[in-house]
């Protein structure tokens, strides 16, 4: 098992985007959400990272951990969604290696945004 796979499955929900799709990932927490339309936060939030405006990247951060929040199961079906998750990380690490790599990323990203806001 991987300190990745441990470590997502045990941080704040938020919402990732692999290759096309977007998913609510998290603490009892993995979605397949592409077809919701909250998923256009994620480039209201892209934006303003790419702009550095900490006001909206903190508002939809915020946003944005909410939404992937919503999508939390009840704590009995832990063990099923993380089995879920860890089975759908380690086929995309074996299949889509530049999608697992920009997933990484993101996390990281996203850990240095929960430390700031």
């Amino acid at each position: 098992m991987s300190a990745f796979k441990e470590s997502l499955y045990e941080k704040k929900c938020f919402i990732y985007q692999v290759g096309e799709d977007y998913y609510a990932i998290g603490a009892n927490t993995f979605a397949k959400i592409t077809d919701s339309p909250e998923t256009d936060n994620i480039e209201l939030f892209q934006n303003a990272l790419k702009k550095e405006n900490e006001r909206q990247i903190a508002k939809y951060y915020e946003k944005i951990t909410r939404i992937a929040n919503s999508y939390r199961v009840d704590a009995r079906e832990h063990y099923k969604l993380r089995d879920k998750l860890f089975a759908f990380l380690d086929d995309l690490q074996k299949n889509d290696a530049q999608s697992f790599q920009a997933l990484q990323e993101q996390v990281s990203l996203v850990d240095l945004l929960a430390e700031k806001f």
